[in-house]
């Protein structure tokens, strides 16, 4: 199962959002490094989003290998601490949403559409 990030540049862009995304095994490589002692999870989590919205503001062909595995880094980085790390009154469930907008980044929890039962 993958863990999603969606970035998306706030209302009225015309671009769709970015969904960004990172298998278990990466995830779980990633997480164990930011439980060893002494990383700062701030310092951890203002690099993941910097990287992200660097990320979304590539062209695809300027992509290499390095960016991509920064980014799997970036996105295990900011869904740990926002689905797992968080407090449980801010701790989200699933795929985290980011939107961009005047500059900040906002955290927002993916709102699936309830599928009515017709049993």
């Amino acid at each position: 199962m993958s863990k999603r990030i969606i970035y998306s540049l706030g209302e009225g862009d015309d671009r769709d959002a970015y969904v960004f995304e990172v298998e278990d095994l990466q995830y779980n490589m990633v997480v164990g490094n930011l439980m060893r002692d002494g990383v700062d999870l701030d310092d951890a989590l203002e690099r993941a989003l910097a990287m992200l919205a660097a990320v979304v503001r590539l062209n695809e062909e300027d992509i290499e290998d390095d960016v991509l595995s920064a980014q799997s880094v970036a996105v295990a980085t900011v869904w740990f601490l926002f689905n797992e790390a968080a407090d449980e009154e801010d701790r989200v469930q699933g795929d985290v949403v980011l939107v961009e907008k005047d500059g900040d980044i906002y955290v927002a929890e993916l709102i699936e559409p309830e599928i009515p039962d017709n049993t």
